[in-house]
């Protein structure tokens, strides 16, 4: 069986095939998902590319996003420098004068990356963000336990392309997707590409309902909770290619990652923002 997995990433040049936009899904409304974070890069070769992959932003200094965007068998950019955060942005071609632009501060990969294995990582920001801008908000986690049932239908979000060899989309972009049982991604993906507790499979298998394309990487896959909260359920990480018929995309599980997650957090930040109030819970 042929895995055809494909990551949602840019490509290393400014050229033809960056990640793209979430193929036929619908605008947004601006704030909708304030949470929703563009990561953008200055390539040590090629300059400022600009938008680069997606994050979510989980605390005031933190925002969670896929490793293969910082280090893959193609590149390796894990300097923090050469990376910067955009909150509260909806449509990228357009000032609209709610955006935060922080660099990013310290890059944490997870020690067991491995190509579509643990594609998980965290960035800390220079500096909180200001949460008290209706724009910019943090997303719950999912609740501490990888057994807690995730809805059926979630929504994924993104900038990345409507078309598969079209451009970036300026406007955020939505769609709502099925959630599946890990088996299913299993038995589609085949032996090359192991589907393990870690993943979360979601999206319509006959392509016509659209989903992640390039450029979606580390972007959020959000689920509405029985309290009304959404929460972050799973990462954008990789799939067959924009879309493709037959083929559901596969996310990083964020309840599976969570020990992790928490664990990071305390070693990497400071002690005052580990005791401030302002941190959102589930």
């Amino acid at each position: 069986m042929n895995s055809g997995a494909i990551s949602y990433r840019q490509p290393r040049s400014g050229g033809g095939g960056s990640k793209s936009r979430l193929v036929n899904g619908k605008e947004t409304q601006k704030g909708a998902w304030p949470w929703q974070v563009s990561l953008q890069l200055l390539h040590p070769a090629f300059g400022f590319v600009g938008h680069w992959c997606a994050g979510v932003l989980i605390r005031p200094t933190w925002v969670l996003t896929a490793a293969h965007c910082i280090r893959n068998e193609k590149f390796s950019l894990p300097l923090a420098a050469l990376w910067t955060a955009v909150l509260g942005d909806w449509n990228r071609d357009v000032e609209e004068h709610t955006e935060e632009r922080i660099p990013i501060d310290e890059i944490v990969i997870h020690d067991k990356f491995n190509n579509y294995q643990n594609d998980i990582a965290l960035m800390k920001l220079s500096r909180p963000t200001n949460i008290t801008n209706t724009n910019v908000r943090c997303l719950c986690l999912p609740p501490s336990t990888n057994n807690t049932p995730i809805p059926k239908v979630c929504v994924t979000t993104g900038w990345g392309k409507v078309k598969p060899n079209g451009p970036l989309s300026g406007k955020l972009r939505q769609i709502k997707v099925p959630v599946h049982n890990t088996s299913v991604c299993r038995d589609k993906y085949g032996p090359a590409v192991p589907i393990t507790d870690g993943h979360l499979c979601a999206g319509r298998m006959d392509g016509k309902g659209g989903g992640p394309c390039v450029g979606d990487s580390g972007g959020p896959l959000q689920c509405s909770g029985s309290n009304g909260r959404w929460f972050l359920a799973g990462l954008t990480s990789f799939g067959s290619g924009c879309a493709r018929p037959g083929y559901p995309d596969v996310y990083t599980k964020l309840s599976f990652h969570l020990p992790w997650i928490l664990k990071q957090i305390k070693i990497h930040t400071d002690q005052r923002f580990l005791n401030a109030k302002t941190i959102i819970s589930k």
